[in-house]
């Protein structure tokens, strides 16, 4: 059996390992909300999330961009080649994000499966040119650069749109909700199922069959008269709810859940699967440069491996606890971050800040706000959150991935919606000051393993196409027992943890 064709069969297997290690990481986008706040039984959330990413993938019309936006040329390599890149690729990326979903962080499979394919390319280029400047030249840095400085641009977008949103939030309705939204909600509730709406047809439907270029142009040129109508619609619907007595905000939470885990599933397919589908077409001779069409059947099946995946995997709820312990309300935060010496005076200096900034402002407004952030005692069980917090983590997210993506800006979904979750817990007084030096260590321990993330992809990528190159079969053979022994070991890891930490979702 030749080398190629081993790697083929491989890739297929591998495509499965990485649609479950994915998935398992990526869930804590549209699950952390709902989970957080307790809007329903946790097997209905998972059941939702499951319908939305069947339908995301089953609608999707199975288009991959196996380049992804040019990070690398692939008109530089062989087929057999790219044979080699695709698999070290997909071996990395199973590895990498079982890493991180073992130890509970969060991180962006876009960035991972991008500094992979630079890592691949570039050290392949290099072990057959022997030069390190001729081998830059099949790599697009530009792309690169875009794609880090979209990323840490979305991260301080995220985070302020999501404090900005929820100060707003809790200062109309306060803690004390309820009444308040029975009045006048209809309009905020009317905005949210708009923002979510939008973003399903925008970003969800980016790879539906239905989309077709005419009506994807109409959307584009008749955006104010979409958002205009969709406000007025569900404004209507929203009154015609609450006067029913009708919880609107669990049907919210539960509506951004789902067209989150729909959007997800259509788009981020390709980064689970997208290099094994480029490894088959390289074996079969196809074009590289562009897009491939990938069957239904298997795009479907796809979807159904990564429902049944977030139901039975224990990593997800560990990645899960991270997001919703950072931005809860209780003091469990402390149990699971610890504070030290740079975190304590950071928070200190920007506790002085704000005190700085309250100076300015007059008595009788603080005394106000102070009123308007008055909330009781958790009680036990209480859930991490409210659902004023959790349809704002939703709304906040799906409107700036879809102006982001309607202005086709790179982005990742993951660090848009943490970092969302982080200013809204900001915003709600989650950060007290004695628990607000855990908080901080954990958010940079969070932030900064996403720089890690792009390190790590573009290295472990690199030496696995220098084993697969230089040993072929039996390199293809190692790594294929090396990913089993650490899947194994991670999973003994995870096993002792979680243990020592009991779940909060």
């Amino acid at each position: 059996m030749s080398f190629e064709l081993l790697a083929v069969i491989s890739l297929v297997f591998l495509a499965i390992g990485d649609l479950i290690v994915g998935v398992v990481n990526d869930a804590v986008n549209f699950l952390n909300s709902a989970l957080g706040a307790k809007v329903t039984s946790r097997k209905v959330i998972m059941i939702v999330a499951s319908i939305g990413i069947i339908i995301g993938t089953t609608f999707s019309d199975g288009i991959i961009e196996v380049t992804r936006k040019g990070i690398f040329y692939p008109e530089h390599f062989s087929l057999n080649e790219a044979i080699l890149i695709f698999t070290a690729v997909s071996i990395a990326d199973i590895i990498l994000l079982d890493l991180y979903s073992t130890f509970g962080l969060p991180t962006s499979t876009t960035v991972s499966v991008v500094f992979e394919l630079l890592g691949a390319a570039f050290v392949l280029a290099w072990l057959k040119m022997g030069n390190s400047e001729k081998a830059w030249e099949v790599i697009n840095s530009a792309s690169a650069i875009k794609i880090i400085m979209g990323i840490l641009l979305s991260i301080a977008v995220a985070f302020s749109v999501g404090l900005i949103a929820q100060f707003i939030s809790r200062m109309l309705f306060t803690f004390n909700y309820k009444p308040r939204l029975q009045r006048w909600g209809f309009l905020w509730c009317g905005i949210a199922l708009t923002a979510m709406v939008f973003f399903i047809i925008l970003k969800g439907g980016n790879h539906a069959t239905f989309m077709t270029p005419e009506i994807k142009t109409w959307i584009s040129n008749s955006t104010s008269i979409i958002l205009g109508g969709c406000f007025v619609f569900f404004t209507i619907l929203s009154y015609v709810l609450i006067k029913c007595r009708v919880n609107i905000l669990k049907i919210i939470v539960l509506i951004g859940t789902g067209s989150l885990a729909m959007a997800f599933a259509g788009n981020d397919l390709a980064n689970f699967i997208g290099v094994s589908v480029g490894g088959v077409h390289a074996f079969l001779g196809s074009d590289l440069s562009g897009t491939l069409r990938t069957p239904t059947s298997v795009v479907a099946l796809a979807g159904i491996i990564m429902a049944i995946a977030i139901f039975v995997s224990k990593k997800s709820q560990t990645v899960n606890d991270t997001e919703i312990n950072l931005s809860s309300h209780n003091k469990e935060v402390m149990q699971h971050w610890k504070s030290n010496v740079f975190v304590a005076k950071l928070s200190e200096t920007l506790f002085v800040v704000y005190k700085a900034f309250l100076f300015f402002i007059p008595g009788f407004i603080k005394k106000w706000v102070a009123l308007r952030w008055h909330r009781q005692k958790d009680e036990e069980g209480a859930p991490a959150f409210d659902l004023i917090r959790a349809s704002v983590n939703l709304m906040v997210a799906a409107a700036v991935i879809s102006y982001a993506t309607s202005q086709k800006l790179p982005l990742s979904t993951t660090y848009v919606t943490f970092m969302v979750a982080m200013g809204t817990s900001l915003a709600d007084r989650a950060w007290g000051r004695d628990c607000a030096p855990c908080r901080i260590n954990g958010i940079i321990t969070v932030i900064g393993s996403w720089f890690v993330t792009a390190i790590l992809a573009f290295l472990m990528a690199g030496i696995t196409v220098t084993v697969l190159y230089s040993f072929r079969t039996y390199g293809l053979i190692f790594l294929l027992l090396m990913i089993i022994l650490i899947v194994y070991k991670l999973n003994h890891v995870h096993d002792k943890r979680s243990h020592k930490q009991p779940s909060v979702g």
